[in-house]
């Protein structure tokens, strides 16, 4: 599977107060130095996240590895962006991005929803719920695990769509 963004989750600065955007447009400009010459990418930032999205090819462990020595990051989370954000076509880029990356494998996994959008007609466990249910009658080896899965599928739902399941961890 080809990934054109990252989420990208940040430690301390995010606890900084009324003066937190200027933590944050430190991490993106440090970000943006460390990817330069990689590819062309966007940086925005969402409240707690900053999103990475590729406007061109780029070597993706290139990338990781720089974004690694960002001093600030402690996850780096590999996605896949969804521009329609209603409950049927987030279900449907999860079916098809587990059935990609995973495909027949028995294999353990849990779902973990996190709604930002408080617009969004359904609450984080009930999208959970759901997209759990629809993954195991597509997969029926799959099993559900919630305390220590082989795979975490992560979605965020904001003003898009993101589903991740592979998180590379920082330590800075």
């Amino acid at each position: 599977m080809e990934y054109k963004a990252f989420m990208i989750k940040y430690a301390e600065i995010g606890t900084k107060g009324k003066n937190r955007y200027v933590f944050e447009d430190v991490l993106c400009n440090r970000i943006k130095e460390h990817v330069d010459g990689l590819g062309s990418f966007v940086i925005r930032r969402e409240y707690g996240r900053i999103f990475l999205e590729a406007e061109s090819d780029f070597d993706y462990e290139d990338v990781v590895d720089e974004l690694k020595k960002v001093f600030g990051i402690v996850g780096i989370c590999p996605i896949v962006v969804e521009d329609s954000v209603d409950f049927e076509s987030i279900k449907t880029k999860c079916l098809e991005y587990m059935g990609k990356r995973y495909g027949d494998k028995e294999m353990t996994f849990k779902v973990y929803a996190r709604r930002a959008d408080k617009t969004f007609p359904m609450q984080s466990m009930e999208v959970n719920s759901e997209i759990g249910h629809y993954l195991l009658e597509e997969f029926p080896q799959y099993k559900v695990d919630v305390h220590n899965p082989d795979v975490m599928l992560t979605i965020e739902i904001r003003e898009k769509g993101y589903q991740g399941c592979r998180r590379t961890s920082c330590r800075n």
